[in-house]
């Protein structure tokens, strides 16, 4: 009884500017018969009427408003495309309601994506990580540490941990993107003196020619760049890697190239193809990382090989 109480106080305080309308309506009412000196079965039907017709229909809306409020706190989200409300307004809220039933539904699977998704990278990120470990660890076992040798294993280790950190990063919506102007050729440069070492102990020549007014995201445009270059020397045994730029970046490589059918899917999440598997070098995130970046930047990245003549990547503006 004392629920059903507060449920009228509760329509009552909704209702209460239709009530003082109500009200001040009929004090005027009244006001005018008092200076008129009018009748009195004038007045009773003046103002008792509407009175009536008022109570009446503020009665009914009372009824409803308890049984909608007693339906939605005993109905589930699955039965609220089938509210009662028929009226347009009604139906305006159902919609808005399957949407957001929708919407829920998407971000919950979006969600177990990303849970399995991370999953499945600290696994394989785990295996990788033992791979550069256990080298160092092989060569302090037969005295056989270099400093270059500690150095390409260490840039191993950090690869993988930037991968790992610019995965999570790019998949949290608040990412922030800070765009400036910059010569990729610059960035680009950089990203080979970290690498010099590699190019060092495997014989590589590497040649970068003209420059790259672009508008982007410098941080974010390096770590794509960078998972490129890391692939170019990490697959080419012999030969060069030849950087060039007008309006647009192209890497070639004179390595082991890319089977045809491995082409379709190397920007899949989790995909090493042939060389990857064989070689064991490959996370499988490198490329999917560097998409999933470049698209954000508004760049299409398109990659064509010759198995055993090498690779080309470009990037250039949509």
């Amino acid at each position: 009884m004392t629920a059903y109480l507060r449920l009228i106080a509760r329509f009552l305080q909704e209702k209460s500017s239709e009530i003082a309308i109500f009200l001040l309506t009929e004090g005027l009412i009244a006001l005018v018969f008092v200076l008129e000196r009018m009748d009195l079965t004038v007045f009773k039907v003046a103002f008792l009427l509407p009175a009536l017709i008022f109570l009446t229909y503020q009665g009914f809306a009372c009824h409803r408003f308890i049984q909608l409020h007693q339906f939605l706190t005993r109905t589930s989200v699955e039965n609220l495309p089938h509210f009662p409300d028929t009226s347009l307004i009604g139906e305006d809220y159902q919609q808005l309601i399957a949407e957001l039933d929708q919407w829920s539904q998407d971000k919950y699977q979006d969600l177990l994506r990303f849970d399995k998704d991370l999953l499945d990278l600290t696994k394989l990120w785990t295996h990788q990580m033992k791979v550069p470990l256990a080298a160092l660890d092989l060569m302090a076992q037969t005295d056989h540490l270099t400093k270059s040798e500690v150095q390409n294993q260490l840039l191993e280790l950090d690869n993988y941990l930037n991968i790992l950190l610019s995965y999570l990063r790019l998949q949290n919506t608040t990412t922030d993107f800070r765009f400036e102007t910059f010569d990729v050729a610059d960035i680009t440069r950089d990203i080979i003196k970290k690498y010099a070492n590699q190019f060092i102990m495997k014989n590589l020549s590497v040649t970068i020619t003209g420059s790259w007014q672009l508008t982007s995201d410098r941080k974010w445009l390096t770590v794509a760049i960078e998972q490129l270059i890391n692939n170019a020397v990490k697959y080419t045994k012999t030969g060069s890697v030849t950087i060039s730029f007008a309006d647009n970046m192209t890497i070639q490589d004179t390595g082991i190239g890319i089977l045809p059918e491995d082409l379709p899917r190397l920007f899949e999440h989790g995909f090493t193809g042939y060389n990857g598997r064989h070689n064991q070098k490959s996370t499988g995130l490198g490329l999917y990382l560097t998409k999933g970046i470049l698209d954000k930047l508004e760049l299409t990245v398109t990659i064509t090989s010759q198995v055993e003549k090498g690779t080309e990547v470009r990037i250039e503006k949509n």
